[in-house]
């Protein structure tokens, strides 16, 4: 649990990576692949060299930091469209309830971003692939 916990202390610093990223105009595969060894190396500082339960944590931490920070850029786009800052956005509660609104409701949002969300699962995928396939090769059953 210990191991889990530090582990999932790659979250923030996987969704800053991605949004800095996609502000650029990008989907990049390094983030998956920075978030899978951070979360790697957080866990063994917690709690050793993880078991397969401990694995299994990391490929978790790893994809609630992809969704959590693809729908970041998400909402970063959103910002940046009604021309407003980031940071007054991040406490101001009306671009939250927009910004649920429109996850719930407009369909015209997600034929939109099809092809990012296609994109970020390939590149996640391959960015996270090598680095977990060699820690879930490691583990032993626990």
């Amino acid at each position: 649990m210990r191991g889990a916990i530090f582990a999932a202390a790659a979250i923030p610093l996987g969704i800053i990576l991605w949004l800095v990223i996609w502000n650029l105009g990008v989907v990049a595969s390094v983030v998956a692949w920075a978030v899978a060894a951070a979360a790697a190396k957080l866990y063994a500082i917690g709690a050793g060299n993880p078991s397969r339960r401990g694995a299994w944590a990391i490929l978790v931490v790893t994809v609630v930091t992809l969704v959590l920070a693809f729908l970041g850029g998400m909402w970063l786009d959103m910002v940046h469209q009604f021309g407003g800052s980031p940071l007054e956005a991040l406490v101001d509660g009306d671009s939250w309830s927009i910004f649920g609104e429109n996850l719930a409701n407009n369909s015209e949002l997600w034929q939109e971003y099809t092809t990012s969300i296609l994109s970020a699962l390939l590149f996640g995928a391959l960015g996270c692939f090598f680095t977990l396939r060699k820690l879930f090769a490691a583990t032993t059953r626990a």
